[in-house]
């Protein structure tokens, strides 16, 4: 069955979570993506665990169904190689250090030269430009940096960055969409672009409400933990089954349902009024009004609690762990948690692309067999199809140290 992104070939400079993460979903809609990675080592994220026999299941995760070919780009003859290679692909991603491939000489202005209609994608902390852009920077740096770090976490207490790496995932998206964006316009124009995706621009464009308070009231957006001044109850609740439920009850109609439902019409005469001043005055009281419903939640239920405000149309979820995730009913409804087999790692559950074509499967599918590359699998096929190198170019190349092969990793396979 045919994907959208049938024909297109990536050319992946990039290493651990973010720009991969790019990448994969690039593959997951049908582009062809080979990782270009370092002699010796390759991709950082290969020596990330959780392990099985030395394979690692983080790099697994990222890297299924891409191709490798490992080149020393720090030799003439192996950037040569690289700008060689690139003549014949579409787009090339990047994550390094601003200014990096520049300085190797594989730079988005030397693969123009050789390829006008190339699609330069590069993810790095800073961006090109501004005092931090030679800064090295990971996820919690970015999250540090872009105004997440200082509005997580509980109200007057330490700042924290989230437990999942989202600056890393969210600029990973941002650049996907910025090639897809420039793949549709080179479809109406011809040529190619450079694109550029920051980490910390990322987490700061996603900050809410955060830039347009601070700059009409001065105040910046503290951490708040799980409440919000939006309406009451609203918080994270425990419930009797040592289970825990959150509820964001928005608005003055679901204040006055829920306080109602459990029987406290005192709290709803209290704080009912009109939406602006009650909403006020809920958010002055709402440590008050949190604690009321707690102690009527602890006494039940995590299914009682939430089928109590499903009827009344309150918004609420319990908070799932990731064992509770992966048999998730609904997320397996819809194919969300795929069950796939490696040679190595045995049956493992992995998560599925989340964007829907409806009459076409994208990303993978339960039974599935996708495999990781191992460092440098795929340099004969590629060196062989796209550049026309004969076995004996091959292996002189080896020879001299240009290209790698790491016949150990995963050769139980």
């Amino acid at each position: 069955m045919s994907k959208p992104l049938d024909g297109i070939k990536v050319l992946d400079l990039s290493w651990v979570f973010s720009a991969p993460y790019a990448t994969l979903m690039l593959q997951d809609l049908g582009a062809e993506v080979v990782k270009v990675e370092r002699p010796g080592a390759g991709d950082r994220s290969r020596s990330i665990p959780p392990f099985k026999e030395s394979v690692s299941g983080y790099f697994y995760m990222l890297n299924r169904g891409k191709k490798s070919i490992s080149l020393n780009m720090k030799s003439e003859e192996g950037k040569q190689l690289f700008l060689d290679l690139a003549k014949e692909f579409d787009v090339i991603v990047e994550n390094f250090v601003a200014g990096t491939v520049d300085k190797l000489g594989i730079g988005y202005e030397a693969v123009k030269e050789v390829n006008p209609k190339i699609i330069y994608a590069s993810l790095n902390g800073f961006g090109s430009e501004g005092p931090y852009s030679k800064l090295p920077c990971i996820d919690g740096i970015a999250q540090a940096m872009g105004g997440l770090m200082s509005q997580n976490g509980l109200e007057g207490g330490k700042p924290l960055k989230t437990g999942p790496a989202v600056a890393d995932s969210l600029s990973g998206i941002y650049l996907t969409v910025g090639i897809l964006s420039a793949l549709l316009e080179r479809n109406q124009t011809g040529k190619g672009q450079r694109i550029e995706v920051s980490m910390m621009d990322s987490v700061f464009s996603v900050l809410e409400e955060t830039v347009i308070r601070t700059s009409m009231t001065g105040e910046p957006l503290m951490a708040r933990g799980n409440k919000d001044p939006l309406g009451a109850p609203w918080e994270a609740f425990e419930t009797s089954d040592d289970k825990w439920v959150i509820v964001c009850a928005s608005g003055n109609d679901r204040f006055i349902k829920v306080y109602h439902g459990i029987g406290r019409d005192d709290i709803v005469k209290e704080f009912e009024g009109d939406d602006i001043p009650s909403m006020e005055k809920r958010a002055a009281n709402l440590d008050y009004l949190n604690s009321i419903f707690a102690d009527w939640a602890k006494n039940r239920t995590a299914e009682q609690v939430l089928r109590f405000l499903a009827d009344l149309h309150v918004p609420a979820g319990e908070v799932k762990t990731g064992k509770d995730l992966i048999k998730d009913p609904h997320l397996l409804g819809r194919n969300m948690v795929v069950d796939v087999e490696h040679p190595v790692l045995g049956k493992v559950k992995l998560p599925n692309l989340p964007i829907k074509f409806f009459g076409r499967e994208m990303g993978i599918r339960s039974g599935d067999k996708p495999i990781e590359p191992q460092l440098g699998e795929h340099n004969k096929e590629i060196l062989q199809s796209l550049l026309g190198l004969d076995e004996s170019e091959i292996n002189s190349l080896k020879e001299k140290g240009i290209i790698y092969e790491a016949g150990l990793i995963n050769s139980s396979r």
